[in-house]
């Protein structure tokens, strides 16, 4: 397995301790590498955890998070010669609209780069009011076909929106987090289901939003889910691995 979504928990101390405490966690609930997003606000800084990240032999793929100013569009080729995989971006704690012409100019500056870039798509009452919804998903991959996104959380609720968009557009990822868990008790998930499905479990994956709950507990509950939807082996492989590997171009 590969944990498409995660970041580290600063209650775990400095970030040595916090990366180490994943990485042994990780291993113990047998994933084999994380795509590890790093908001400094809330985290560590981009630099901390990039260094930090050098010593697991490529197991963190860090997808570090711009600071918000058109200077940091030349730190964007600075973080991937320092070890940078891709980058994320997270409209709603920045209070952005995802269309942004900012935002812009750093999905296509990764893309030049061939970095993937992950963007929180969660539909609660922030993102909605900014209208960060699937939809204007599409209007970035419209904008630039050449840049892989994920649509962190598959939208939600949103879902089938999503899946209208990476349907389309095949440069659209659909990323699981959260919402996997978050509705499990929902019609939600039917909808999720009918998603996969309906995409063939194509552009697709996985990931915890670690530590948004235990990491043991959030790996034993995805399963759980996942076993629920009575998917082929085929299936579950390219949403628990092979998908996200084709989103990091590996």
């Amino acid at each position: 397995m590969i944990d498409g979504h995660c970041h580290l928990d600063k209650t775990k101390g400095d970030c040595r301790r916090a990366m180490d405490f994943l990485y042994r966690e990780a291993k113990k609930n047998k994933v084999e590498g994380i795509i590890l997003l790093n908001i400094p606000d809330i985290a560590f800084s981009n630099e901390e955890v990039l260094t930090a990240a050098e010593v697991y032999d490529g197991f963190f793929r860090v997808f570090p998070s711009p600071e918000l100013k058109k200077s940091s569009l030349k730190t964007i080729g600075e973080l991937k010669k320092k070890g940078a995989t891709g980058i994320k971006l997270h409209p709603r704690l920045a209070q952005r609209r995802m269309d942004d012409p900012l935002y812009i100019s750093f999905i296509k500056k990764a893309a030049d780069l061939n970095m993937p870039v992950l963007i929180d798509c969660f539909p609660d009452g922030k993102n909605i009011a900014l209208g960060n919804v699937p939809e204007k998903i599409a209007v970035l991959a419209e904008k630039i076909p050449h840049a892989r996104i994920a649509i962190g959380h598959a939208g939600g609720h949103k879902i089938l929106d999503a899946l209208m968009v990476a349907k389309f557009y095949k440069n659209i990822y659909l990323d699981l987090s959260y919402t996997l868990l978050y509705y499990r008790s929902s019609d939600v998930i039917q909808n999720l289901l009918y998603a996969i499905k309906s995409i063939k479990a194509e552009r697709v994956f996985w990931g915890t939003d670690y530590p948004d709950r235990p990491y043991s507990m959030t790996v034993k509950l995805s399963v759980a889910e996942l076993a629920k939807m009575k998917l082929c082996q085929e299936w579950k492989k390219k949403i628990l691995e092979d998908n996200v590997r084709k989103f990091l171009d590996e």
